[in-house]
């Protein structure tokens, strides 16, 4: 049996603030339609509706994965939304350079909080983030990867606490940085949930207009 590594796409922050967004139409055309709005009204009802309930439905069922198929020594890209299926070959254990985990610093008011998450290296240079991010020790994750590492028969670089890491160099032998986490990191790690958050707050000013609109 493969060793499977679940991890959520960074653009499934987006899954909440669209189908909230279409909710909120979805009243706002349902208020349309009993004043008077006629078919104009229904159409929209029936769109947002549709668009509300698909959204929060791929949301719900999406789910992805990389598999470490020690069998035929490659490592699958493995998608799933409901009953379907996709499978692709992402690279051959030979490719890829290392496993490491990087620390990722959350804020929430006045709260801060590391989470420590395990990435891939392949020898093109490119890192992948493969896990979940933890909020655990930065151990639990060191543990992942050294077992990763092993089973894929390439090295293994342990993260360290409340330190993100940075690829200096990629290539048969790689070499990591760790440091302190920066502005930049804040930007590439949160910058399309901060997005997110936006459209989230956005659809509910413009719900309030429209409805001061609809019923003055």
């Amino acid at each position: 049996m493969p060793v499977i590594s679940s991890y959520r796409p960074k653009l499934a922050c987006f899954f909440f603030p669209l189908s909230f967004t279409a909710f909120l139409t979805a009243i706002i055309a349902a208020v349309w339609l009993v004043i008077g709005g006629g078919l104009n009204a229904i159409i929209m009802l029936a769109v947002s509706v549709s668009v509300m309930l698909a959204v929060a439905w791929a949301g719900l069922s999406l789910t992805t994965s990389y598999e470490f198929d020690a069998e035929n020594a490659q490592v699958v890209h493995s998608i799933s939304l409901g009953s379907h299926q996709r499978k692709a070959p992402l690279c051959r254990f030979d490719e890829v350079a290392a496993f490491t985990v990087k620390g990722i610093h959350n804020r929430a008011r006045v709260q801060t909080w590391w989470e420590y998450q395990v990435c891939m290296l392949l020898k093109s240079g490119r890192l992948l983030a493969i896990a979940e991010p933890s909020p655990k020790s930065v151990f639990e994750s060191n543990r992942l990867a050294e077992k990763l590492a092993k089973l894929v028969g390439c090295e293994y670089f342990p993260g360290e606490h409340q330190k993100t890491i940075e690829v200096a160099l990629a290539g048969e032998h790689p070499v990591f940085e760790y440091r302190d986490w920066s502005w930049g990191d804040v930007v590439s790690e949160f910058g399309l949930a901060t997005i997110a958050s936006l459209i989230f707050f956005a659809a509910i000013v413009a719900f309030i207009v429209a409805m001061v609109v609809i019923l003055s």
